[in-house]
Formats: C-alpha cells, sequence, structure tokens
C-alpha cells in the first residue's frame, strides 16, 4: 500500500509550557544598538582602490530620531571614519560629532555636544577601509584568465551575518531596515552591479562613476556590490530582467543558471502570491569569495562553480547542485529579503524555510533527481546532531556576532526543512500555502518572528500550529516513537532519543505521525498526532503489519517490538522507497544509541541486496563509511572492507561503467557514488579501471565523462604515486574553471601516501585556488582518515595564515571540521583547549557539537567494532 490518503485524527491539544514568542515589535526586538535613532535612507559613494586594495567613501543617512539624544551609536568594524557631521535639512554643517570607535563592540559612537532634537535629521560621514581576502565585507577574488595563465581580480561583497560594517558605517542589524542608494568609482573597462538597475554612468579621471536606483527599505546585510571585467547573458520572467553575470568568457556557462532562474521566478511568484518587487534579478558567479550563494536582494552571490554549468566539463551533480542552491536563494528573496527575520535567533525563518522551499521547488521542477527522497542525508545530518547533548534549539539565543555566525548550521538548516516538510504534511499543502501568503502580505517589507508565522498558519489551517510547533522549534532534541502489540491494540509512546547522554531532559512532543500498512492494498493511510506519552494507534489491528513514519516525512526516529520488526523485514521489498531508506536510517541510528543490534542493521540490509536505490545506497554507503572510519589503524579493517566490497560490487555490476540506453538519470548518479565508495573500501577492479580512465582522459578529455570525472580523479587521487599527483597538480594549475579546479586538488588531497599528503598541505597557504577553497585541503587531508594527525600539525603550525584566510562563518568552523577526522577522546580535549586560546568566544556551539562528536565516536568505536568482528565470523558466506 502506498500512503496516497490522509485520515486526520481530531484531537484536542494540551498546553505546552514553553516560551510563547510574541509577534514582531521593532522596540522589543533584541539587539545590540539604541532604537533611538533609525535610519531611514543611505546615499553611499564608495571609491575602491584596486592596485592597494583599500577603498574611501562617504554617505549621507537620513534619520528618524524618536527622542531627543547626545549621541549616535551604530556599527562599524575594521574601517576608519575620518569625520561625521549633522546637517541641516539645507545641507549645511550643524555639528561635528566627536567619534569613538570600539573595535570589540564593533560600533562607532557620535557625541554631539548640542544634542540632537526628535525629528528628520541627516548624518553625514567620511570613511576608509581595506578590500579583503577573505569574504566578509568588501573582498576580492583573484582568477586566472580563459585562453592564458594570467591573473586578474573582481571585488565581490559578503554582508551577511554583520559585515555590510565593514564596508561603510551603518545600523548592521536586521530590523534597521532601510532604503539604499548606491554609487561607485570603479576602472573605465570593469563593470559593476548591485541590488537595483544602473540608473547612470558618467566617465571620471578615476575611470568612471556608476550610480544605482534606490531599493526598498531593506536590511543592510542584504547589499551588494560587485564589479571587474565582466560578462553576461540576459533573459526574462513575468516582466523581471534577469541576468547570470560572470568573468569576460564564461557567460555562455550561465545558461543552464539562466533557464532554471526563469522558470523559478515564476514558479514563486505563484506559490507566494507576491511577485518578486525589483525591476531585475542578477545571480552573479564570483570566482572565489563565499563558499555558497548570498541571497542579496536582486544580486545573488555564488561562487562560480555553484552557478556556472559547461557541459563539456560539468557533472549532472553539479547540474543538480546549481539548480537547488539557485532555488533556495531565490526564495530568500521573498523569506528572507522581502520578510527578514527580525534578529538572528529567528535565523531559521529565513534558513529553514529557504532551505524547504528550495528542496520543493527543485523536486517539482526535476523529479528525476528524487530530491525529496534523497533529503534524508540532510535529515539524518540533522537528526545525529539533535541527539547529542550540543544540539540546541532550532529558535536559539543569539548575543554576539561571532553567535550568529555560529548559527548557520544544520539544525538551522536541514531540522528547519524537515520540521516544515512535516508541518505541511498535516496541515495540507493548500491550507499551509494559504498561510504562507497571508504572512508574506502581512509582513512584506517588515521583519517578523517565528510566531507571526504561526499565527498565519493557524488562522488558514484552523489548526493550532502554536501548540504543535512550540515543541519543535523551541526545545532541543527529537522524538523516538515505539510501537508495541497488545492482544487488542497498538500503542505508539514516545520519549526523547538521545545518544551519548548520561542524563537528558525528559521531553514531549506534539507529533504528527504517518501509518500504514504495507502489505494492505485496502487499508488506507493515516496521520495520527501524538500528543501525550503514549496513545492507540486509530483502525489498525495488532495483526497487521504497520510501518510508521511512512513517507519518510517525520522528524523523529521509531522502534517497533520484536515481532513488528520481524514483520516489516520479511516484507521490506514491497514497501515504497522512501519507507526502506526510512527503516534502514532509523535501524542505523539505534545502533549508535545503543538501543539495536548490529545484526538486526545488516539483517535488514542484507534483505536489501538487491535494489538498485539511489536514496537507499546512499544511506547505506554513508553508514559504511562511517564503520570504516571508525576502523583506522585497527587489524580487522581489512574483513569489513571485504564485507563492504561485497554488498556494493553485485549494485556496480547492474549500473556498470559505462550508461545504458534510456537509463534513469538516478541510475548515473548511483554509478558515480559506488565508484566512489568502491574506490575507498580498496576495490581492485575499480581502482584498476578508474586508472585506465584516467590515462584516457590525460590523453583526450573527452574520452571521459564529465559524470564520471569526480569519482574517478578521487579514486586516482587516494592511491596516486608522485607521477599521477604531479599530472593532478599539472591539470590543476592548467584549467581555468573553478570546477575542473575543485576536482584536481579535492583529488590530490585524498592521497593515502604521507609524502603526498606533505606535498598537498602547503598548497593552502598559496593563491593556487581562491581563499574560500585553499583551506579545505587541510580538511580534504585530515578526513582521508589516514592523516589526521598531518593536518592537524600543519593547521597548528600555520595558524595565522590559514586564519587570514577565512570568513567569520568559517573562522567558527574551520578547526572544528577538522578535528571530526579523529575518534579519540583526547582530542576531543585538545580541540576545547585550542578553541579557548585561539577561537572566538561564539564558536562554542561549533566546538562544542565537535568534541561531543569525536567522544561518541570513540565510545561507539570501542562498543561496535568488537560486535561487527563477532557478526562477521559467524556469517555464512554468500
Amino acid at each position: 500500500m502506498r500512503l496516497c490518503g490522509v485520515a486526520a485524527t481530531s484531537v484536542a491539544l494540551s498546553a505546552i509550557m514553553l516560551h510563547a514568542e510574541a509577534p514582531f515589535n521593532f522596540d522589543t526586538t533584541p539587539g545590540k544598538l539604541p532604537k533611538d535613532v533609525v535610519p531611514q535612507s543611505y546615499d553611499i559613494h564608495l571609491k575602491p582602490n584596486i592596485e592597494k586594495l583599500t577603498f574611501t567613501g562617504s554617505e549621507t543617512v537620513v534619520l528618524g530620531v524618536r527622542k531627543p539624544v547626545k549621541t549616535i551609536t551604530l556599527n562599524a568594524n575594521t574601517i576608519t571614519i575620518g569625520s561625521a557631521k549633522l546637517l541641516g535639512a539645507d545641507g549645511k554643517i550643524e555639528e561635528t560629532a566627536q567619534v569613538t570607535l570600539d573595535s570589540k563592540e564593533q560600533t562607532a559612537t557620535l557625541t554631539f555636544v548640542k544634542g540632537i532634537a526628535t525629528g528628520a535629521h541627516q548624518l553625514s560621514v567620511d570613511f576608509a577601509g581595506k578590500i579583503n581576502e577573505h569574504p566578509d565585507g568588501l573582498y576580492y577574488a583573484r582568477y586566472q584568465v580563459e585562453g592564458s595563465g594570467a591573473k586578474k581580480l573582481m571585488l565581490g561583497t559578503q554582508m551577511e551575518a554583520a559585515h555590510a560594517r565593514r564596508m561603510f558605517p551603518c545600523w548592521d542589524e536586521p530590523s534597521f531596515r532601510a532604503k539604499f542608494r548606491l554609487t561607485v568609482t570603479v576602472p573605465a573597462n570593469f563593470t559593476a552591479v548591485s541590488n537595483t538597475p544602473l540608473e547612470s554612468e558618467q566617465k571620471t579621471d578615476a575611470g568612471k562613476e556608476v550610480h544605482f536606483a534606490e531599493t526598498p527599505p531593506m536590511s543592510s546585510y542584504l547589499i551588494v556590490f560587485c564589479t571587474g571585467e565582466l560578462d553576461a547573458v540576459y533573459g526574462e520572467a513575468d516582466g523581471v530582467k534577469i541576468g547570470v553575470v560572470t568573468t569576460q568568457g564564461k557567460a555562455e556557462t550561465g545558461r543552464y543558471a539562466l533557464e532554471s532562474a526563469e522558470k523559478i521566478l515564476k514558479y514563486y511568484n505563484e506559490y507566494f502570491g507576491e511577485k518578486f518587487p525589483l525591476p531585475k534579478l542578477d545571480l552573479i558567479a564570483v570566482p572565489g569569495g563565499y563558499a555558497g550563494g548570498m541571497e542579496n536582494w536582486g544580486g545573488i552571490t555564488f561562487y562560480e562553480s555553484y552557478l556556472l554549468f559547461d557541459p563539456a566539463k560539468s557533472s549532472e551533480l553539479t547540474k543538480q547542485n546549481i539548480f537547488k542552491l539557485i532555488a533556495h536563494e531565490m526564495a530568500h528573496q521573498w523569506f528572507g529579503d522581502l520578510v527578514t527575520m527580525a534578529w538572528w535567533d529567528n535565523l531559521w525563518l529565513n534558513e529553514g524555510f529557504a532551505s524547504w522551499m528550495g528542496t520543493k521547488c527543485s523536486d517539482h521542477f526535476n523529479p528525476q533527481w528524487q530530491v525529496w527522497l534523497r533529503s534524508n542525508a540532510d535529515k539524518q545530518r540533522a537528526m545525529t546532531t539533535d541527539a547529542l547533548s550540543a544540539t540546541h534549539p532550532i529558535q536559539q539565543p543569539v548575543k554576539t556576532e561571532s553567535e550568529a555566525e555560529s548559527a548557520f548550521d544544520e539544525i538551522t538548516y536541514l531540522k528547519g526543512q524537515s520540521f516544515l516538510r512535516m508541518l505541511e504534511s498535516y496541515l495540507g499543502g493548500e491550507d499551509f500555502r494559504a498561510g504562507i501568503r497571508s504572512y508574506i502580505q502581512a509582513h512584506k517589507l517588515s521583519n517578523s518572528t517565528t510566531a507571526d508565522l504561526w499565527n498565519a498558519l493557524a488562522q488558514s489551517s484552523r489548526k493550532p500550529v502554536t501548540a504543535i510547533a512550540a515543541s519543535w522549534t523551541e526545545q532541543p532534541g527529537l522524538p523516538l516513537v515505539s510501537m508495541k502489540s497488545t492482544e487488542s491494540s497498538v500503542t505508539a509512546s514516545q520519549e526523547r532519543f538521545t545518544m551519548h547522554q548520561k542524563r537528558p531532559k525528559p521531553l514531549e512532543w506534539k507529533i504528527p505521525i504517518a501509518y500504514c500498512d504495507p502489505s494492505s492494498t485496502t487499508s488506507p493511510a493515516g496521520i495520527f498526532l501524538l500528543e501525550q506519552k503514549s496513545a492507540t494507534l486509530p483502525d489498525i489491528q495488532p495483526s497487521q503489519n504497520v510501518k510508521l513514519n511512512a513517507g519518510d516525512i517525520g522528524y523523529f526516529r521509531t522502534v517497533y517490538d520484536r515481532a513488528h520488526f520481524e514483520k516489516l523485514v520479511a516484507s521490506v521489498a514491497q514497501l515504497p522507497e522512501a519507507d526502506k531508506v526510512n527503516l534502514v536510517s532509523d535501524m542505523w541510528a539505534l545502533v549508535e544509541a545503543d538501543r539495536g543490534s548490529i545484526s538486526d542493521y545488516f539483517k535488514l540490509v542484507e534483505a536489501l541486496r538487491k535494489e538498485n536505490s539511489l536514496a537507499l545506497w546512499e544511506q547505506i554507503t554513508a553508514t559504511l563509511s562511517s564503520i570504516d572510519f571508525l576502523y583506522l589503524g585497527n587489524s580487522e579493517r581489512p574483513a569489513f572492507q571485504t564485507y563492504g566490497r561485497s554488498l556494493l560490487k553485485p549494485v556496480f555490476d547492474r549500473v556498470g561503467w559505462e550508461p545504458r540506453k534510456g537509463e534513469e538519470v538516478a541510475d548515473g548518479l548511483l554509478r558515480t557514488k559506488l565508484i566512489a565508495e568502491l574506490g575507498e573500501f580498496g576495490d581492485e577492479d575499480v581502482i584498476a579501471g578508474a586508472r585506465k580512465r584516467f590515462e584516457k582522459f590525460v590523453a583526450d578529455p573527452n574520452m571521459l565523462s564529465p559524470d564520471l570525472r569526480p569519482a574517478v580523479l578521487d579514486v586516482v587521487g587516494r592511491y596516486a604515486d608522485q607521477k599521477t599527483w604531479d599530472k593532478l597538480h599539472e591539470l590543476g594549475l592548467k584549467t581555468q574553471s573553478i570546477e575542473e579546479k575543485g576536482n584536481f586538488y579535492h583529488a590530490m588531497g585524498a592521497a593515502l601516501s604521507p609524502e603526498l599528503a606533505k606535498r598537498t598541505l602547503p598548497l593552502s597557504l598559496t593563491d593556487e585556488l581562491p581563499a574560500s577553497r585553499a583551506i579545505f585541503l587541510v580538511v580534504g587531508v585530515a578526513r582521508t582518515g589516514e592523516h589526521s594527525d598531518l593536518a592537524w600539525e600543519f593547521a597548528q603550525a600555520q595558524r595565522k595564515e590559514l586564519d587570514a584566510k577565512l570568513s567569520a562563518v568559517l573562522a567558527v568552523r574551520f578547526v572544528p571540521y577538522l578535528m571530526r577526522g579523529f575518534s579519540d577522546a583526547p582530542h576531543a580535549t585538545e580541540l576545547e583547549t585550542y578553541a579557548q586560546k585561539y577561537m572566538l568566544a561564539g564558536a562554542k556551539s561549533e566546538v562544542d557539537k565537535a568534541a561531543e562528536e569525536i567522544r561518541f565516536n570513540a565510545d561507539l568505536k570501542a562498543r561496535i567494532i568488537p560486535e561487527i568482528h563477532k557478526w562477521l565470523s559467524h556469517k555464512k558466506p554468500l
């Protein structure tokens, strides 16, 4: 049977004793700046010096003074202020301020002896600053020119979370919405791009002065300015001019992104019931900088390889990642830009929603990628973190700038996405969309809190959304739902699901549970709201074969009594694909939590040997890799890898090296996944096949399909000798494609040879790769597992040089990423000691999560490796 209908059960909801958040109110919104003076508009003139990598600027800010004051406090960071003057309505200077900069608080306090009366005023400020290598504020990206080895430079901006203050003094908090008018002076051969269309351009002695139209009221973190020797391709959707902007010579590789954006904009216009409000939308490819995308209103920036698609060099996976990221960032144009979270404690309103909407849109237009089905992998990542004590609620307190940077994590994005999907399923798609439309209409060009969203959804669905949602967004963790049978009924009970926690706080949730009988073709699917500790499942008999979390839409774990588990294993072939994936995922999680046996996990996997499901094997290979990581340094590792190959090789033999005529896209994605995994597990046939194909590729790149290149290169790089490593390096230096370059260097970082690892690490200090990518060479070397100590020693020795390349987001994550390559408790302590000495206090959340993961893996290794060895020794050969 399939989950093809919903029988909603009416229940009365008891109150949840959780914090009741209030709707948006500017005066009570958290933040560090006083609210006595608010900006209404900025007129900014910026003059970058490309040779010196500095800039000067001036701004006139129209202010609304809400009560008499003698000081104005705004944000400024790593910039100097030459002067600050209060102007009269006629533009004449009324008073010059005394300026006090506070680098710790990232503020400038302007003191006016005469005081400032209530009403409208103007503030004129002159300032100067530095163009950064790391992507915070105004930064530069060097890149190779197509057709030559020459290097050129492009400027870009990254203002989220709190970096507009690095480019100009401003009220750099989300609730201080204002209009922005930007004027820039750039070299004559440069093109400049910002949030709004070009209004005018005139030649000057310094090059040219470019004036942009004024923006609608928006938060300061959404302003964008990019400039360089640029090209573009243009299209149109629903009256909006859409452009894909690239460095010269790459515009045609933006065609796929342009076509995608045109489709997505129309889809969102219809879904949100509110048309995109700006006259243009540019998607800007930056060959460096922030390693992802940034939703600047009307001018979204992307790391180049996440936007440009070259059919001769780019894989199907690249195509998928491009569409998904564009869909995510364009969703922000409504959820984040048009309506903005009031403060960073509600960041999930931006990121969780954009993740959900982007996935929904990607799945709508590209069913061949099975996006929702495969999003299980993202959910597993969130659930793993959420089961540890270092997790946090979706809505978390944020006090400082570094804490805001730390909030961009898997709980905010992926748990947020997963909860919204579950909530939409429970409320119904049409009611959910009606609530979203109402929310946007009520709060457009303003800010909001989570309470505003819940109120809109409750009104549209006529269901107690706040009571349901509070347990999911205001408290940490996730539930475990247990199913047991008596002679007359089937009950579902809940408790908190935890891993590696000694005394976890007991918690309860309001849980929408979809369930079905996979062996029945007549029994309808149901959804039941479990609102208490335990309840009887309606319309289910003990004799039935019941599967909970039907469709894998819920954000919870499940465990079955023995009889039901055996029924599900026996009928697993009849389950829909999503339920197979869900069952395997939960079974492994139970093993990790010491609530399930490794023999039961492998019993389930063995029952699925004949499956060719991409999503299923993505889940199984992820678990096999996790176990293999725990086996590092263990003499029994070859025996486990032999078993791993025995599972994966028959699947690979079914899909083969070469595409079959008319095969599904998912089969091609499965092929590359299996090549990479079998390479890691030391399969000699795959290693030989990869080497053979690499030799042909070196002679003629057309001999290796773009879809296979990343996997083949990684296998070749993993087992490289000096000659092969040198060839990979030569190819990486030669190509001007950021995507190709990343593939070659990634392969170099995978080398098992200690000597080659030692040669790879110093490349992170060069400009061979963009700064944001160069540092991941160190992480890549560490993640081979074989060279974690080498990478960690290098990172400590080169701390200052590497830190100079880190964005604010990576400054709180780089070392925790790196240290996850260990699975012994002393390294967790070493991470904590290092963080106290060298890292910002706001990094504590990421450090705590990484340290707990290391300790968890150390304990898991000690527990399950002997169990796996015992199971393998008793397993009958195939």
